[in-house]
């Protein structure tokens, strides 16, 4: 997909049909944030992303439910294919590296905000962006936001030759700046790659007095 060429989706092709999709950024934040929440099991993870991207909207048999995640990952990478996990045990034994995890939504969502603010003039708190506007917007940040200047001092590799106060200056700022989760955005990627694949049993989401998947609210 090409933003400039192909447009901001704001529907998938399920089952042949045409399905509205939740476009908003606060969806994807509300979605990552519940991959990660260690207290939901795969099937409760499927059932609630369903819920979040497809309100309304009931899906009956376990390829229909198939294709729908197919669809949700699909928009929720942007158009992307699924990143593939890099780095090295020498990249962490170096202090960094991009094992370590660059932003989270959650602990970081002042920073956001502000960067926002400062490089576009948008209040996120206001405003109403598609998903993939926001994580264009987001990857263009200027170096000068503080978030970005966090991303580089938490992935940044502290080479050996650096000056003793260089070093333990950003020694300093990695352990400020540390976010307290310990898994990283590629794995997230793969948690979520799993999770298609395997996670839960579809079968489970599917309730009896389920009618029609594609019958939405009035």
């Amino acid at each position: 997909m090409n933003l400039l060429i192909d447009g901001l989706p704001e529907d998938v092709e399920i089952g042949g049909q045409t399905v509205k999709i939740e476009t908003g950024f606060r969806t994807g934040i509300l979605f990552e944030e519940m991959i990660r929440d260690v207290a939901l099991s795969d099937t409760e993870k499927i059932q609630t992303a369903l819920g979040l991207y497809f309100p309304g909207v009931y899906f009956d048999g376990i390829e229909v439910i198939q294709e729908a995640l197919d669809r949700l990952f699909w928009f929720y990478r942007c158009g992307e294919e699924p990143q593939e996990m890099t780095g090295s045990e020498e990249d962490a034994e170096e202090g960094g590296g991009n094992d370590d995890p660059p932003f989270s939504y959650e602990y970081d969502a002042d920073y956001i905000y502000a960067a926002f603010l400062q490089a576009y003039k948008i209040d996120l708190a206001r405003h109403s962006l598609h998903w993939w506007q926001f994580r264009a917007l987001f990857r263009a940040l200027p170096e000068d936001t503080q978030i970005m200047k966090i991303i580089g001092y938490r992935t940044m590799k502290i080479p050996a030759k650096l000056p003793k106060e260089q070093k333990q200056h950003y020694q300093r700022m990695k352990r400020i700046y540390r976010l307290p989760q310990s898994e990283d955005r590629q794995q997230l990627e793969s948690d979520l790659s799993a999770l298609l694949m395997n996670g839960g049993d579809p079968s489970a989401l599917l309730n009896g007095g389920r009618e029609s998947w594609h019958q939405t609210e009035p």
